[in-house]
C-alpha cells in the first residue's frame, strides 16, 4: 500500500469556520483550501483521553474495536477563546486550536506540547504545497470521492515510537512504514506481521489509537523524518489521544479502551509440549509423556499439532484414527498423568472434506464477488484448496464452535488457534463487507469464537486459546504466540522484539515456539532459545522437528530441566504477577523504557527486559561463554543465579556459560518461591 499516487489530491483543514460546545463534546467546522467545508469533532472523557472523528457529512464506524464502558465523560471542562486561539483545558491537559491558520495540539500542565497535528511539513523547494505531508483531511480521486483519510502527527527530532502490534524489526518504530495487513510472515524476519495493532506510544506522553481494522498506512519519520503520516482508506475516521503521568498508565488506559484483558487459567502458565508433526501417534503421545515425568521435568500440556487430523482433511475436527485409534483412553490417561490436552486448528477447510461440502451447502463459507465458495491455495501447495469459514455469519460462528465443542468434551481443554491472516483481498462476506475490510478483523472474530466455545465448556474464567493471528483487543482472548521463526540466534532476537513490540501494543500474555520454529536446531541454539522462553509468560517447546530436551544431549536436558524447574519455583511470583497485570492491565513482559522512562540509556533496549515487577531477564544470543552486555536501571540488583550484587545505572559484561542467563532481581524484594519442585501446576483443572 502506498497513498503515493497521481490519482489522488489532498484535502485539509486550513481554518476553522464555526464550533459550537455540548457538554463533553467540541464540534468543530473546517474548510479546506477550496473552501469546502467537513467536521472534526472531539470528545473529552476522564483519563485524559480525548477522541477524534473526521467526517465530511456522515460519520459510521465500520467496525467499533472499543470498550465503550471504559469511556465516562468529563464534564468539568474549560472552553476559552483569546485571540486566533481556542483552548479547552480538561483533565491535566489543554487542547489548543487555531482559528487560521488552522491547527490542533495538546498541551500538557508544564507547558511542552504532547501531540500537534503537524501542517507544514513541505518541501521547501518550488511552489508551497509541493510534497507537501497531508495533515486533518482527505485525499480524494478525480472524481471527487474520499479514499483515505489522513492525519500527520509532529514527530520531534529525540522522540521514540513504539507498539503497532507484533513486529519483528527494529523495536523504535521511528524512520519505519508499517503497512497494517496480517500475513502469514513465515521466517518473522521482515516488515510483515501476523498482528498488527493500529496503537503506538509515544516518548512525549501520549499514545495514539486508530480505531479501525482496515489496511492502513503509518509512517514513522519515512516519509519525512519531520512526521508521523497516517493514511487510512476509509471516508470517515475515528482516533484516541490518550495521556498519562507515565508511558505504563497510557498503555493501561488503552489496554482498557480496547478491552479489558482477561487472566488465563493458571495452568496454562506451566511448559507446553508439543509432540511433533507428521507420524506422531497416541504410543509416541504417551511415550514422550511418560518419560517427561521419568526425567523429572515440569510440564502442563501436552500438544498435538495439525497431524491428529487425517491427511489433506484440515481442519475438519476428525481425529486420524490410523494414529490415534483410542484416543479417549489416552486423553484419559494424559489427564491422569497431570497433563492438559491442546489440539492445532485453523479456519480453513480443504475442499475434500464433509465439512466443506456442509459449510458450502449451508452458506458458512466465505464467498466470490460471483456469489460462489471462495476456495484457494492457502497451503502454498501443501494441501488441496482450502475454503473459508465466515465468522461474521451468526449461524456459521455457532457451526464451528460445536466443532470446538465436540473435541473439547471429550477431554481436549484448549486450542491453538492457527492462521486466520490471508484472507483475499476480492473475497466477500456475509455482512457485506469484501477481504480487504475484514483482512485483520478476521483474525479476532475467529479467536473470539474459540475462546467462547472454550468458556462455555470449560466455564468463565478457563477460557484460553494459543493465537497466531490478532488485530486490536487481543488481550480479551489470551494467550498469543510468535509464528514461524528460524530457528537461530537471529530468528529468536527478532521473536523477543515482536514479543515486545506486543506488550507495547497491549496484549500483556504472549509466547513463541521454544528451539524455533523450522530448521537445523543446534544444541546452543536450542538451550538459549529455552532460557529465554522459560522467562516469558508462556512458554512452549513446539517446532518441525523434535523439541524432546533429552534429543539434544545430555548437557542439553540437564541445562533445560534445570531452567523449567526454576520456571516452576517460581510460579508463585509468576501467577501473582499474571494477576497484577490483569487488574492494572499492564504487560506481564515489558522493556526497560516502560519501567524507566526517564532514563536515556533504556529508550533502544530491546534484548533484555522486565519478567513481571521485580525481575529482569537478558537472553544470551550466542554459545558457551558467549560474552553479554547488561544494563541495570536504577536500584539496587542482586543476579538470581550467582547471587552476586549490583548497583543500578550502570552497564555490566558478563560471560555466560550455557548453564547461565542474566536474571537480576531487585534488591530487598522478597520473590515468593515454592520450596519444593511440582511436575505440574495443582489445582484449577477443567
Amino acid at each position: 500500500m502506498n497513498r503515493y499516487t497521481k490519482d489522488l489530491n489532498d484535502f485539509y483543514a486550513v481554518r476553522l469556520k464555526d464550533y459550537s460546545m455540548e457538554g463533553s463534546s467540541l464540534s468543530l467546522t473546517v474548510e479546506d483550501q477550496q473552501g469546502s467545508p467537513f467536521t472534526i469533532a472531539v470528545s473529552f472523557y476522564k483519563n485524559d483521553i480525548l477522541r477524534v472523528r473526521l467526517y465530511s457529512e456522515v460519520f459510521q464506524l465500520c467496525y467499533d474495536l472499543v470498550n465503550s464502558k471504559f469511556l465516562i465523560p468529563d464534564n468539568d471542562i474549560k472552553l476559552s477563546q483569546e485571540g486566533n486561539l481556542l483552548t479547552v483545558k480538561y483533565g491535566s491537559q489543554s487542547l489548543l486550536i487555531g482559528r487560521e491558520p488552522f491547527s490542533f495540539a495538546i498541551q500538557a500542565a508544564d507547558g511542552h506540547l504532547i501531540y500537534e497535528e503537524n501542517f507544514n511539513d513541505v518541501n521547501p523547494v518550488g511552489e508551497k504545497g509541493e510534497d507537501l505531508i497531508p495533515p486533518m483531511g482527505f485525499s480524494k480521486d478525480n472524481e471527487g470521492n474520499i479514499v483515505n483519510v489522513n492525519i500527520c502527527a509532529a514527530l520531534r527530532w529525540n522522540e521514540h515510537i513504539y507498539g503497532m502490534g507484533e513486529r519483528f524489526t527494529e523495536f523504535d518504530r521511528r524512520g519505519q512504514q508499517v503497512v497494517l495487513m496480517n500475513k502469514d510472515t513465515l521466517g518473522c524476519r521482515d516488515e510483515t506481521s501476523y498482528k498488527n495493532i493500529p496503537f503506538y506510544l509515544s516518548t512525549y506522553g501520549y499514545g495514539l489509537f486508530v480505531n479501525t481494522s482496515s489496511i492502513s498506512e503509518f509512517n514513522f519519520g519515512y516519509d519525512s523524518n519531520n512526521s508521523i503520516s497516517i493514511h487510512v482508506p476509509q471516508s470517515c475516521l475515528e482516533y484516541y489521544l490518550i495521556a498519562g503521568d507515565s508511558m505504563k498508565t497510557i498503555l493501561s488506559r488503552y489496554m482498557e479502551l480496547t478491552g479489558p484483558a482477561v487472566l488465563p487459567p493458571d495452568w496454562s502458565f506451566g511448559l507446553w509440549y508439543s509432540t511433533g508433526f507428521k507420524g506422531n501417534s497416541s504410543e509416541n503421545t504417551l511415550a514422550d509423556a511418560r518419560r517427561i515425568r521419568q526425567e523429572g521435568i515440569p510440564c502442563d500440556v501436552m500438544h498435538f499439532d495439525c497431524y491428529w487430523l487425517r491427511d489433506d482433511m484440515w481442519c475438519d475436527f476428525v481425529w486420524d484414527e490410523k494414529f490415534y485409534p483410542n484416543r479417549i483412553d489416552m486423553l484419559k490417561t494424559l489427564k491422569e498423568m497431570g497433563f492438559k490436552s491442546c489440539l492445532w486448528i485453523n479456519p480453513y477447510v480443504t475442499i475434500k472434506t464433509d465439512m466443506f461440502r456442509e459449510g458450502a451447502e449451508r452458506g458458512y463459507l466465505v464467498k466470490r464477488p460471483d456469489g460462489s465458495v471462495y476456495t484457494e491455495d492457502l497451503w502454498h501447495g501443501l494441501l488441496s484448496y482450502c475454503a473459508i469459514v465466515d465468522f461474521t455469519n451468526k449461524d456459521a460462528v455457532k457451526w464451528f464452535q460445536e466443532k470446538v465443542r465436540t473435541v473439547l468434551l471429550e477431554g481436549v481443554d484448549v486450542m491453538k488457534t492457527d492462521f486466520g491472516e490471508d484472507i483475499p483481498l476480492d473475497s466477500v462476506f456475509s455482512n457485506g463487507k469484501t477481504g480487504r475490510e475484514m483482512r485483520n478483523l478476521y483474525s479476532r472474530l475467529y479467536n473470539q469464537a474459540v475462546f467462547e466455545a472454550m468458556e462455555s465448556v470449560k466455564g468463565k474464567g478457563n477460557g484460553i486459546v494459543w493465537a497466531r493471528s490478532g488485530c486490536a483487543g487481543m488481550q480479551k482472548f489470551p494467550v498469543c504466540w510468535s509464528g514461524d521463526a528460524r530457528s537461530s540466534f537471529e530468528g529468536m532476537a527478532a521473536a523477543l522484539r515482536g514479543g515486545l513490540s506486543l506488550s507495547m501494543s497491549g496484549v500483556p500474555f504472549w509466547s513463541h515456539d521454544m528451539g524455533g520454529f523450522y530448521g537445523e536446531v543446534k544444541e546452543e541454539v536450542f538451550i538459549r532459545w529455552c532460557q529465554f522462553g522459560l522467562f516469558s509468560s508462556h512458554s512452549r517447546l513446539h517446532g518441525t522437528t523434535t523439541r524432546q530436551p533429552w534429543a539434544y544431549g545430555k548437557r542439553a536436558l540437564d541445562i533445560v530441566r534445570d531452567f523449567i524447574k526454576l520456571r516452576y519455583r517460581l510460579m508463585p511470583y509468576i501467577l501473582k504477577n499474571a494477576r497484577k497485570c490483569v487488574e492494572q492491565s499492564v504487560p506481564f513482559v515489558r522493556p526497560l523504557i516502560l519501567e524507566h522512562p526517564n532514563d536515556p540509556a533504556v529508550a533502544g533496549i530491546w534484548d533484555q527486559y522486565y519478567f513481571g515487577d521485580d525481575i529482569i531477564a537478558a537472553p544470551v544470543f550466542g554459545g558457551d561463554n558467549t560474552a553479554r552486555w547488561v544494563y541495570l536501571p536504577e536500584g539496587e540488583w542482586q543476579d538470581m543465579l550467582t547471587k552476586k550484587q549490583y548497583t543500578g545505572r550502570q552497564w555490566i559484561n558478563l560471560s555466560c556459560p550455557l548453564n547461565y542467563m542474566p536474571i537480576f532481581c531487585k534488591a530487598g524484594v522478597k520473590i515468593p518461591m515454592e520450596e519444593k519442585d511440582y511436575l505440574y501446576i495443582k489445582g484449577g483443572d477443567v
